[in-house]
C-alpha cells in the first residue's frame, strides 16, 4: 500500500487533493490504484501537454480533475488539452455554481459537455451565496443531463429533494403539520387520466367544492352509474336517489320527485326539517306544532302573548278596556301554528291575534275551567262570566285557578 500521508478512498469516491503539491498527490492517487508497485516514470505526465502517449495519466491542475490519455474517446478541454483523453472519475468537480459548471467547455460549447457522464459536480456557492453545498450528477450524454443528488440532512427534506414536478411514489409516510401549493388554484390533485381513488378528510372543506358550468349532455356533477345506492345518472340531465337498489327520488331540471306517489316522506318524526320554504303547498293532510290559527295585524302599541284585543285604537287592533264589551276580537299569539299575513309586519308592529285554537290568555280573578271569558275593565285582561252575549266571549278556559291575580289561563277561543 502506498506510504504517503493519507489513505485515499476508493475508486469513484470523492478525493482532495492539494494544489500546491499536485505531483506527489498525483503519485499518492496512482500508487492508491497500482498498490506497492509504482508505474514507471514515462506513465505519469504530472502537468503539461508534451511527451503524452495513450494510457498516460495526466494530471489538470487548473480544474482538478484527472485523465487518462485515450485515442479513441477524447473528452478533453478545447483549448487546454490537446486531445484523445478521458477522464478517471474518482474526483468531483468544484464549482461556485451549476452555471459555472456548465461554461466549463468554452463559449459555443453544448452544457456541461467538458463533465462526463457519472461525474459529480459540487457547488459550493458565490459571494451572493447563491447554489450552495449541492451535489450533480451528470446522468446522460444532454444538454441538460445533470441531476440533484444531494442528501438532506438528518430530520429534514430541503425544497430542491421536494419536487413535485417529478413522480412521486404513493406509498410513502409523510408527516408534516401542511402541505402548501407553489401558487394559489394553479394545481390539481390527480387528472383525468390518473385519479385519486378515495380521499378521506376527519376535518372540513374551508374551500366549497366547485363544479364546472354543465349542460344537458354533460351535467355539472357526474356520478358513477350504479342504480344501487347512492346517487347515481339516470339520464343527460337527471340524477337519481337509491337505496339498496331501489330508486326513492329523482332530480332533474323540473324539480325532485318521489319515484312512486305516497311513498316517502320529506323528513319524519324524529329528524325534521327546521323550515320549508316555498309559494305554494298542495296536499290534502297537515298538522302543526302549536295550536291555533292566526293572523298579522297593526297594533297601536306593543303587546304580549295573552293580551286580549278588539278592533279600534289609532291602528287596526288595540286592547280592550271595557267589561263585556262586544268588540272583543281575539287574543295576541306566540306561536300560531298557521300564521296568516305572515310578510304583514314583525311581532313588534304586527303582531299575530288568534282568531281560533288554543291559547294562553291573560285573566285576572277566580276562574273554573269552561267558564267562557270576557273582557274585563283592566286593558288587555279577561275575567270568567256568565253572559249570554255570545259576541262579548273571546274564548272559554281549558283550566280552573284560584289564584285572584293575572295569570295566563290555557283557553280556546271563539265565540264558543
Amino acid at each position: 500500500m502506498s506510504t504517503f500521508d493519507f489513505i485515499l478512498p476508493p475508486a469513484s469516491q470523492t478525493l482532495a487533493v492539494s494544489r500546491s503539491n499536485y505531483n506527489s498527490s498525483l503519485t499518492a492517487l496512482i500508487q492508491s490504484y497500482y498498490g506497492t508497485s509504482l508505474p514507471v516514470a514515462a506513465d505519469v505526465n504530472r502537468e503539461g501537454t508534451t511527451g503524452l502517449v495513450d494510457g498516460m495519466w495526466y494530471r489538470d491542475s487548473a480544474n482538478g480533475v484527472v485523465f487518462i490519455r485515450d485515442s479513441n474517446a477524447f473528452k478533453g478541454q478545447s483549448g487546454h488539452v490537446t486531445g484523445n483523453f478521458t477522464r478517471v472519475g474518482i474526483g468531483t468537480r468544484i464549482v461556485s455554481t451549476l452555471a459555472v459548471a456548465a461554461t466549463l467547455a468554452g463559449t459555443g460549447h453544448a452544457k456541461f459537455s467538458a463533465i462526463e457522464v457519472g461525474e459529480l459536480i459540487c457547488t459550493v456557492g458565490n459571494s451572493a451565496g447563491s447554489a450552495n453545498n449541492r451535489l450533480y450528477l451528470r446522468t446522460a450524454n444532454a444538454v441538460n443531463g445533470i441531476a440533484d443528488v444531494s442528501i438532506p440532512p438528518d430530520a429534514s427534506i430541503g425544497v430542491a429533494k421536494l419536487n413535485w414536478d417529478d413522480p412521486v411514489p404513493i406509498y410513502q409516510n409523510t408527516t408534516m403539520a401542511n402541505i402548501f401549493v407553489k401558487g394559489n388554484l394553479v394545481q390539481n390533485i390527480g387528472n383525468v387520466a390518473n385519479q385519486i381513488n378515495d380521499v378521506y378528510i376527519g376535518g372540513a372543506f374551508v374551500q366549497p367544492i366547485r363544479a364546472h358550468v354543465g349542460t344537458a349532455a354533460k351535467p355539472s356533477y357526474t356520478f358513477d352509474n350504479d342504480p344501487n345506492t347512492g346517487l347515481f345518472s339516470n339520464a343527460a340531465d337527471s340524477i337519481g336517489i337509491a337505496t339498496a337498489g331501489v330508486q326513492r327520488a329523482l332530480a332533474n331540471t323540473s324539480g325532485i320527485y318521489p319515484t312512486s306517489n305516497n311513498a316517502q316522506d320529506l323528513g319524519g318524526l324524529v329528524h325534521k326539517w327546521r323550515g320549508i320554504h316555498a309559494v305554494n303547498f298542495y296536499g290534502t293532510a297537515t298538522s302543526a306544532l302549536y295550536a291555533d290559527l292566526a293572523e298579522r295585524f297593526e297594533a297601536d302599541s306593543l303587546l304580549e302573548a295573552g293580551d286580549v284585543v278588539m278592533l279600534g285604537g289609532e291602528k287596526e287592533i288595540t286592547k280592550t278596556d271595557k267589561e263585556s264589551t262586544p268588540e272583543v276580537f281575539g287574543v295576541i299569539s306566540a306561536s300560531p301554528a298557521y300564521g296568516m299575513n305572515s310578510l304583514g309586519g314583525t311581532d313588534e308592529t304586527h303582531p299575530y291575534v288568534a282568531l281560533a285554537g288554543k291559547v294562553p290568555v291573560k285573566v285576572v280573578g277566580k276562574v273554573i275551567k269552561g267558564q267562557r271569558l270576557v273582557a274585563s275593565s283592566q286593558p288587555g285582561i279577561a275575567i270568567a262570566a256568565e253572559t249570554k252575549n255570545i259576541f262579548a266571549v273571546v274564548g272559554r278556559a281549558l283550566e280552573s285557578s284560584d289564584e285572584l291575580g293575572i295569570k295566563k289561563i290555557n283557553s280556546v277561543v271563539g265565540k264558543l
